[in-house]
C-alpha cells in the first residue's frame, strides 16, 4: 500500500480511537460504574446519567434503556468485552497511532501492532453487526423504522464501516508482510 494512504488510514483510525475512549467512559463503560456516582441527580457524575437518558431519548436505543427492558443475554458480555479489550485496545491505539504522526519509526505500524488491531477490528465487526441485527428486531412500538435507520445507519454503520475498513486494511498489510518474508525464502 502506498505510504500516503497508509498515512491517511493511520490518521483514520486516530481519530477514532480518540473518540472512542471518551464515549467508552461517558456511555458504554456507564453501568460498570457504583450507581450512586451517576444514577441521581445529586451524584457527582450526575451528567453521566443525563447524558445516557439523552442518548436514549434521541436514538431510543433499547440496549440503553433502564430495568424492566430486555437486554439480549449477549450483551452484558459485549460490555465486558469493551472494558477489558477495547478499551486498553483503544489507549495503546492511540499513543501508537500518534508516535507514527510524530515519526517514531520509518515503517510505521509493526507486525505486531496490526496484527492486535487485526483482531480488534475482526472483533469489533461482528459485535458490532450483532448488535445491529438485534436492534433490526426491535419492535416497532418502541422505536420506529425511521429511528432505526438513524440508529442503525449513522450510529452504529458509521462504527461497523471503521471496523470493517481496520480489518481489511490490516488483513493486507500484513498478507503483504507474509508474501515479501516468502518472497525472501525463494530467493535463499
Amino acid at each position: 500500500m502506498p505510504s500516503t494512504r497508509r498515512h491517511w488510514l493511520d490518521n483514520v483510525y486516530l481519530v477514532y480511537f480518540v473518540l472512542h475512549i471518551p464515549i467508552l467512559f461517558c456511555v458504554d463503560l456507564v453501568p460498570f460504574y457504583p450507581p450512586s456516582l451517576w444514577s441521581t441527580p445529586t451524584s457527582p457524575l450526575s451528567f453521566l446519567g443525563d447524558l445516557r437518558s439523552y442518548y436514549l431519548s434521541t436514538y431510543k436505543d433499547q440496549f440503553f434503556a433502564p430495568p424492566p427492558a430486555p437486554i439480549p443475554s449477549f450483551f452484558p458480555l459485549f460490555a465486558f468485552w469493551e472494558l477489558v479489550f477495547h478499551l486498553p485496545v483503544a489507549v495503546w491505539a492511540v499513543g501508537a497511532l500518534w508516535g507514527n504522526k510524530e515519526g517514531r519509526g520509518q515503517g510505521g505500524l509493526k507486525g505486531k501492532d496490526e496484527l492486535l488491531l487485526l483482531v480488534y477490528g475482526v472483533e469489533t465487526a461482528l459485535t458490532t453487526a450483532t448488535c445491529m441485527w438485534e436492534a433490526w428486531l426491535w419492535d416497532e412500538t418502541l422505536i420506529g423504522l425511521g429511528e432505526k435507520a438513524v440508529l442503525l445507519g449513522g450510529l452504529y454503520g458509521g462504527y461497523l464501516a471503521v471496523a470493517v475498513l481496520l480489518t481489511g486494511d490490516m488483513y493486507m498489510r500484513l498478507l503483504n508482510r507474509v508474501e515479501a518474508v516468502d518472497e525472501r525464502r525463494k530467493l535463499q
